[in-house]
């Protein structure tokens, strides 16, 4: 899913802690194939390329982060949103390109994005109402779930590697970071934050045990066209990129909620957040930003709870 993986586990033998990491890394290949929007034969691409309207079975896997998407949405405000698929599919073909689309293709574009277009039905099951199937009313419709399937693929994968009695882990997925218990003889987990340039020194660290910290950035996502940045992250309401230059790093008690919440601080700017983050299912988080899109002053906020 375009992401490095990093595992540290303290065990008491190295056969347990390869049984450990073999548990995850057998979890993360078997939710990819549901969750990846690299792989056409993924569930969530196959949903995606149903026939408009068709009514599709889900998994309870992909009903699970449908659900956590839908939450998120109302959570930040509209702006977290994995309809805007193929809003990012435009602005990466042009970054690629380097230039920018036409107001005329953002519009099209926005046509095929919304929520008002994904429809779930809900059904009892063992495990108390989900959502089993989902049809998606507009055509040519992309879910985009970048921002949180890493997110819950490493939840499971992080269980799956508790319940084989190793309590001690860290499983790093390109910036998404779940931990448990400390290391032998720590306080806790060292976690860098980095600064918003590719050169800047580590502005923080912290110590943690038993959460998971994401960071969400345009670091190395983003095109310059005539003098101005455009980051990956992506406006619902306008079609267009951010331009003001951004590092989030939340705290939560999963990595799909701190991946998330990430995503969403990051497109809402530091004083929408703050004005929601009272409500978002987080520990707490720092917001770096400029009001530009170059570097100029860096604005600094943590946002915890009252």
């Amino acid at each position: 899913m375009g992401s490095h993986i990093d595992f540290v586990v303290f065990a008491p033998s190295e056969l347990q802690a390869k049984r450990a990491i073999d548990a995850g890394l057998a979890e993360i290949e078997r939710l990819s194939k549901v969750l990846s929007n690299y792989d056409a034969n993924s569930e969530i691409s196959k949903l995606c390329s149903a026939p408009t309207g068709q009514w599709t079975p889900l998994s309870l896997d992909l009903a699970a982060v449908l659900e956590h998407s839908r939450r998120w949405h109302k959570l930040s405000d509209g702006k977290f949103d994995i309809t805007v698929g193929p809003l990012t599919q435009l602005w990466r073909t042009n970054r690629k390109q380097k230039q920018l689309p036409t107001a005329a293709e953002i519009a099209e574009t926005k046509s095929r994005c919304g929520w008002n277009a994904v429809n779930l039905q809900f059904a009892a099951n063992e495990q108390g109402l989900s959502f089993t199937n989902a049809s998606l009313s507009k055509s040519n419709m992309i879910l985009d779930l970048s921002g949180l399937a890493v997110g819950y693929i490493v939840d499971a994968a992080f269980d799956k590697m508790a319940a084989t009695g190793v309590r001690s882990i860290l499983i790093n997925a390109g910036g998404d970071i779940r931990v448990g218990d400390a290391p032998p003889g720590t306080e806790g987990w060292r976690i860098m934050i980095a600064g918003l340039g590719k050169q800047s020194p580590p502005l923080s660290m912290m110590r943690v045990s038993n959460c998971a910290v994401t960071t969400s950035g345009d670091l190395n996502q983003y095109i310059e066209v005539e003098g101005r940045r455009y980051s990956h992250f992506i406006e619902p309401q306008s079609g267009e990129p951010i331009e003001r230059r951004q590092s989030v790093t939340a705290l939560a008690a999963t990595t799909v909620d701190a991946d998330a919440g990430a995503t969403a601080l990051a497109i809402l700017g530091s004083h929408r957040a703050w004005e929601l983050f009272q409500e978002m299912p987080l520990q707490c988080a720092m917001i770096m930003e400029t009001a530009q899109s170059d570097l100029g002053p860096i604005r600094t906020r943590w946002l915890t709870k009252d």
